[in-house]
């Protein structure tokens, strides 16, 4: 359920459930500019636009006809701005003489959202080597054998077994041994369980901060 913050923000129907679409998939995020002004509606595929504004028709968005926003796209990807230029190019030739600014409008758009993309890319890089790290560091952890632990307690148990009327010589062998077992113990929770659980940690921060507000879903 999104805040009532966020929902006021929201365009009219059915635009707005086509919005909560992409939101759910993934393909999309808000993001907050502060306090009583219009969200922006961030795409993957590059687009932006204010939230309010977003339009959805005939599979793309759009803002709203005769918006005067500061840097919204046309449309909410590439494919989309570069359609509706060979559009325009094979209706209406003339456009290149005549109106030249709006061929240049949507040749920038794409241009614009490809630096957006490209600049996401290179969170993906950072995430990537972040990830590598972690990876590295995984590789390296070793950690004690726990079969040394249960031959020390197989030792153990023998001695009681076998030589009961004995024990009481062999008090301080058994109490080694007894430590001995603790000490693998000691060793695989430090250098072992807690290396990996610290790392795991580590990665799940790592995938958080790529991921941001977006809703993913795989596909």
């Amino acid at each position: 359920m999104m805040k009532e913050i966020e929902n006021r923000w929201f365009p009219p129907s059915p635009h707005k459930e086509e919005v909560l679409k992409f939101l759910e998939r993934g393909r999309a995020h808000i993001e907050e500019r502060g306090h009583n002004i219009a969200p922006l509606l961030v795409f993957e595929d590059g687009g932006v636009m204010e939230l309010p504004l977003a339009r959805y028709k005939d599979g793309n968005f759009s803002p709203a006809d005769g918006t005067e926003i500061t840097r919204q796209t046309n449309y909410y990807d590439v494919c989309g701005s570069i359609n509706e230029l060979r559009k325009l190019l094979s209706e209406k030739p003339e456009m290149v003489q005549s109106d030249p600014d709006r061929l240049f409008e949507l040749m920038d758009d794409a241009c614009y959202m490809l630096s957006r993309m490209q600049r996401r890319r290179e969170k993906y890089d950072e995430f990537r080597a972040a990830v590598n790290s972690v990876s590295e560091r995984l590789n390296q952890i070793v950690g004690p054998e726990t079969e040394v632990a249960h031959q020390k307690a197989d030792e153990f148990r023998g001695l009681l077994r076998e030589n009961p009327e004995k024990v009481a010589g062999k008090l301080q062998h058994l109490i080694e041994l007894s430590e001995g077992v603790r000490a693998v113990a000691n060793r695989m929770e430090k250098e072992v369980l807690y290396a990996y659980r610290d790392l795991a940690i580590e990665l799940g921060e790592t995938y958080a901060q790529i991921r941001g507000s977006r809703k993913w879903e795989k596909g």
